[in-house]
């Protein structure tokens, strides 16, 4: 659930043998500002990236599908309040407060349970105040989330609880792999009998690692890559709604409003960029055969799992 992007942006893009972090200015950044950056590279099996927006101008935030659970800490003056956002399975409005700061730490699909005690699939579609539900204490994080060292603070509280209580690998992390990496086009059979029991056994613990059906994180897998496309309008909708495999574009439309009440035309046209605008890296192993083009690569926009 990141918060939408407030100008100018700061882009912390980094590759995959450079940790980078934002210069070092003043004792907080300025804002307003968003910065998204990725965590240490010993956390990135396990976090997808660190988002912080300084002096937030939005009223609400329309959350959209991504399979993945954030940890979000918000700072209005003295108060700070943590809370725990579920995956969520269609797009809905978070009410923002302004003038306020907001941190968000994006847990990989399923890594949530390193971090989190309740299990991914009482989180869906739910906002919980992290006491009672976290792992590892904040204390050190809330003093000053808009601190210059805010970034160096999460990996080294993120660090200690890995250290502390070594992430045990599950076969279901092969199966989000799986999923993810072929944009959620593949087949669930495939899937499970990789997994190495029947259907529902892996549908279940899917259920339970991930928060949602493995059925529907593969929906909002395709979604995503399909919106990337679209939004580079590089190709048409009928050729995109073939490569992200969709039987046709008018099945890819039916999906997009499903998700995000919007469609894939509307998409192309409206200002709902912001939804999918995040600056982050490329994925690790993006084998598309549609890539976007007309950017050179230091501007190009994904999203990051």
């Amino acid at each position: 659930m990141p918060i939408p992007a407030c100008s100018p942006i700061y882009n912390c893009r980094t590759d995959a043998h450079k940790h980078q972090h934002p210069p070092m200015m003043d004792a907080t950044f300025p804002g307003p500002r968003f910065f998204t950056i990725l965590p240490s590279i010993p956390l990135r099996g396990l976090i997808s990236h660190y988002w912080l927006s300084i002096g937030n101008l939005n009223p609400t935030y329309p959350m959209v599908p991504d399979g993945a659970i954030d940890l979000v800490i918000h700072q209005q003056g003295a108060q700070v309040q943590g809370r725990v956002y579920g995956t969520s399975t269609s797009a809905t409005d978070v009410a923002l407060a302004p003038n306020s700061h907001y941190l968000g730490i994006r847990f990989k699909p399923g890594q949530s349970r390193h971090f989190i005690k309740a299990a991914a699939k009482e989180l869906a579609d739910r906002c919980e105040p992290v006491e009672g539900l976290l792992r590892f204490s904040l204390e050190n994080i809330t003093d000053n989330i808009a601190g210059l060292d805010i970034f160096t603070r999460l990996d080294t509280l993120f660090e200690k609880q890995v250290a502390r209580t070594q992430p045990l690998p599950s076969r279901i992390d092969n199966a989000v792999a799986q999923i993810t990496a072929t944009y959620g086009t593949g087949r669930i059979e495939e899937a499970a009998s990789n997994f190495g029991t029947s259907r529902r056994q892996f549908e279940r613990v899917f259920l339970e690692t991930v928060g949602i059906s493995p059925k529907l994180f593969s929906s909002i897998m395709r979604f995503h890559h399909a919106a990337t496309l679209i939004k580079r309008q590089a190709y048409s909708l009928a050729d995109i709604a073939f490569e992200s495999g969709y039987t046709d574009q008018s099945h890819m439309g039916n999906e997009f409003r499903r998700l995000i009440n919007i469609s894939p035309a509307k998409l192309a046209k409206s200002d709902v960029a912001f939804l999918l605008d995040q600056p982050l890296p490329p994925p690790e192993n993006d084998n598309s055969p549609l890539q976007p083009q007309g950017d050179n690569d230091e501007n190009l926009v994904w999203r990051h799992y």
